[in-house]
């Protein structure tokens, strides 16, 4: 595999374990919201560990690939990292939860280590920004995230909904499955998999993509190996719509992925 996309590995890694790996730590007495709608919040922490990934992306004549990464994850205070980036806690009063929320979309850069697309316009990194609320409805949560490309690839727009429910199997096992829905504009979905006519070949048809949804469903484990170290897992699939797959440089419609990590909780 391409030593580039190791890199990108280790940052999406690092924003998706370890607040998982945090919701086994034991919690300090009173987490709950305070009085007066005052949250306590979780403890900081700061993690390190490694972990394993495997998946194929959606381009055409891509291979499965096995990596082994480091990660990294955090809280401070009203700071954190999460499964979509850095963010920053606005407000918080009994589980609601409003939030400023950046992320690098790592992910997208896939198209780039495809050597059969090698001949098309690299793509840049985009930095996506906006805002995160999150709703607790009876034991699951609902999160809707919208967000601008601040204009260093795309300039789009994109919104994310998702729902989950954590499991407490045990004092040492979380499970939590989870489905979430992203829509994508045009500018977004026409970056990553349209064609210009000066990229078109006698196989690969200009194409001008417009907004698109990908779905996705997942299952994540957060093990208890001790109060220093956690073991993840994690497994999904993604389902992406005509508007993606009937671009030519896609030849896959659902994407499966997986991965496995330990960390050290500081």
């Amino acid at each position: 595999m391409p030593l580039n996309l190791q890199k990108i590995s280790v940052i999406i890694v690092a924003c998706l374990i370890m607040p998982l790996a945090a919701q086994a730590q034991p919690r300090e007495a009173g987490s709950a919201d305070g009085q007066g709608g005052r949250p306590a919040g979780p403890p900081d922490y700061f993690s390190l560990g490694i972990a394993a990934g495997m998946g194929r992306p959606e381009f055409v004549d891509s291979n499965i690939v096995v990596n082994p990464f480091p990660f990294i994850g955090f809280r401070q205070g009203r700071f954190f990292s999460n499964q979509a980036g850095i963010g920053y806690e606005i407000y918080k009063n009994k589980g609601f939860r409003i939030s400023a929320l950046a992320e690098a979309g790592v992910q997208e850069l896939n198209r780039n280590m495809v050597d059969a697309l090698d001949d098309m316009e690299g793509l840049d990194l985009p930095v996506y920004a906006g805002l995160s609320v999150d709703i607790p409805v009876s034991r699951f949560v609902l999160t809707g995230t919208v967000q601008r490309e601040v204009g260093l690839a795309s300039d789009g727009w994109r919104a994310i909904g998702s729902l989950s429910r954590p499991f407490m199997v045990n004092r040492k096992l979380i499970l939590t499955p989870s489905v979430s829905v992203q829509w994508s504009d045009d500018n977004i979905t026409n970056y990553i998999y349209g064609v210009s006519s000066a990229e078109a070949l006698t196989n690969r048809s200009p194409y001008q993509a417009d907004d698109s949804f990908k779905a996705t469903g997942s299952l994540t484990g957060v093990y208890r190996l001790s109060e220093k170290f956690t073991l993840v897992g994690s497994t999904g699939l993604t389902w992406h719509d005509d508007e993606i797959v009937d671009s030519p440089i896609v030849d896959q419609r659902m994407i499966f992925s997986t991965f496995l990590a330990i960390g050290y909780n500081f």
